[in-house]
């Protein structure tokens, strides 16, 4: 699945598995209240368990695609399977 950004340049994939975990999430409120601008809002992608980058914001479309896409920052040389602590030399299962 690729996420894309209001300005179409910033663009986030994830597996359909990675998509459809509970702590993976489209989100439009903080605390209760509308997400405002400077935390992604209207709507941006959280992708609890990878780091910050993985999490989309100003969420514009969601589009099925048949294989990952790199995103922005993959492109750039991230890692595309981002987990939190697999940088970090750990090798044990993401958090479920």
């Amino acid at each position: 699945m690729q996420f894309v950004s209001y300005d179409g340049a910033y663009t986030e994939s994830l597996t359909m598995d990675e998509a459809r975990r509970p702590d993976v999430l489209v989100v439009d409120t903080l605390d209760g209240d509308a997400i405002g601008r400077a935390h992604g809002g209207p709507a941006r992608l959280l992708v609890a368990p990878m780091y910050g980058y993985k999490s989309c914001k100003w969420l514009s479309e969601i589009r099925v695609t048949p294989r990952v896409i790199p995103g922005y920052w993959e492109r750039l040389g991230y890692d595309q399977e981002a987990w939190v602590g697999r940088s970090n030399g750990r090798d044990d299962a993401p958090t479920t």
